[in-house]
């Protein structure tokens, strides 16, 4: 394996995953369901998350009851 690619892959693993700030504006959700979600999840400002995780946790929030059980 060339020695450019082995670089690239590794780059490509070790990346962290993104801040729930990165993954609301990526995926246009509102800053008062964002802070909502927060508040709910006990994210602190900057928690990384992976994108599968913060999708479930927000479609849970937006559709589920109002109080976390």
């Amino acid at each position: 394996m060339p020695k450019e690619t082995k670089e690239v892959e590794d780059k490509e693993i070790t990346q962290p995953d993104p801040t729930v700030e990165e993954l609301a504006e990526l995926l246009k959700v509102e800053p008062w369901a964002l802070a909502g979600l927060r508040v709910r999840m006990g994210w602190a400002v900057g928690t990384r998350v992976s994108r599968a995780q913060f999708e479930r946790a927000l479609r849970e929030f937006l559709q589920g009851p109002t109080a976390k059980e």
